[in-house]
């Protein structure tokens, strides 16, 4: 029995410190507004203008926003007091949130209305998400970093499933309007929890110039190959891994049949899988030989891609999309740990905002992999992207910068 409870207590070490429970809480409620956001917002789009591309190009703006202000973002989290960022972050989302709800009770909601909103959320997620991952290595100690960073993943993920599950429930329900009111409701706990977060002093140099911030990074990362290494691996998960969730529609139709239903069964499977991974990273405590791991959890989610397309048995195809979603969330919460514990606190907020921004990147990996898919069909493309997954971080495994990560 004490072995059970000390392994619950391994589970959840990070959540016995206060400060980090309200960040936590926090990050929950992030997991909620963004799943159920991106669920009102496609169905409005859908019923205004009836047009898939629409859905793309006002979606868009959010990546777009987020890939042009992440590194300001980064620099502005190292020069300000976080709490104090994230609040008014929260706020302007909160606001955007209700200003789509009075456009939809009063009848004037329009299409550019949503892709307003949508960049304008990419705004304020650029300046958030370096101040809140960045502050989470300055609530715990570094032993609790990689179970710190596991939570926030499990938080995020479980949120995620049921806030995309609900916010179709409650479109016929309540209505989209009352779905945004909703989204505004938790915003406004996600505030309250912030505000009970201590004022942290900020690290950054506040009278260099933003460029200057910015160029000293360059310098930084030269110094710190680790670093780097770490960031550019990030890129081939990007391009290589991810455009198997853009690909997953056509796969399940075009080599399985499945309908809509069959689909989203797919989708919630690699979601089981990320959480799975999630919970086991945080149950590891603070392990040694991260850099190693990291390298074969990358790896690891090559392979199981290739077999995903590959094999000719159901249950085969749903084990390998959950070991996708596994070694991938392993992969993430690694990456994340590293970068908190070997970056030096004057440059955290910059750096992270630098691993935030590859994601923008992503069309750089999806759009080929969807134009080349229409040619030769999904599996083997999928399969390419796995074995040059498998190449990159089995051939980084040569080169002890990143292997010797502790």
């Amino acid at each position: 029995m004490s072995a059970i409870v000390d392994k619950l207590n391994a589970t959840i070490g990070a959540l016995r410190n206060r400060h980090f429970r309200w960040l936590w809480v926090g990050r929950l409620s992030s997991g909620v507004t963004v799943e159920m956001g991106t669920v009102v917002q496609g169905w409005l789009v859908y019923r205004l203008t009836g047009s898939a591309f629409a859905l793309g190009w006002v979606a868009s703006g959010w990546s777009v926003a987020t890939l042009a202000l992440s590194l300001y973002g980064g620099v502005i989290s190292d020069r300000i007091e976080k709490r104090t960022l994230l609040i008014w972050s929260r706020a302007g989302m909160l606001v955007n949130s209700l200003a789509i709800a009075v456009l939809i009770m009063s009848d004037l909601l329009q299409v550019w209305h949503l892709a307003a909103n949508s960049l304008l959320n990419g705004v304020f997620f650029a300046f958030l998400m370096p101040a809140q991952e960045s502050i989470v290595a300055e609530l715990v100690d570094r032993r609790t970093i990689l179970n710190a960073v596991s939570l926030n993943a499990v938080g995020f993920g479980l949120m995620g499933i049921v806030a995309a599950s609900t916010a179709g429930a409650l479109i016929e329900l309540i209505g989209p309007a009352g779905v945004y009111l909703i989204m505004a409701a938790v915003y406004g706990g996600a505030i309250y929890a912030t505000y009970k977060l201590p004022r942290i002093a900020p690290t950054g140099d506040g009278d260099a110039s933003v460029w200057s911030d910015l160029w000293n990074i360059v310098g930084y990362l030269k110094q710190r190959p680790a670093i780097l290494a770490v960031l550019l691996l990030g890129l081939t998960r990007v391009f290589f891994v991810m455009p198997h969730r853009t690909l997953m529609p056509a796969f399940s139709q075009d080599n399985l049949g499945f309908d809509g239903a069959g689909l989203g069964l797919l989708m919630s499977i690699l979601a089981v899988g990320a959480m799975l991974g999630s919970l086991i990273m945080s149950s590891l405590g603070d392990i040694q030989g991260k850099g190693r791991l990291l390298l074969l959890s990358g790896a690891a989610s090559g392979l199981f891609l290739i077999l995903f397309v590959s094999i000719p048995w159901m249950s085969g195809v749903f084990i390998s999309l959950a070991a996708v979603g596994l070694f991938n969330s392993i992969y993430m919460v690694l990456s994340q740990a590293l970068l908190l514990n070997h970056v030096d606190p004057v440059y955290r907020g910059r750096i992270i905002s630098i691993s935030l921004a590859e994601w923008g990147l992503m069309p750089l990996g999806t759009l080929p992999s969807g134009a080349i898919a229409d040619l030769v069909g999904v599996p083997p493309v999928i399969i390419v992207l796995g074995l040059i997954v498998i190449v990159v971080y089995m051939g980084a495994m040569a080169y002890p910068v990143v292997r010797r990560l502790p």
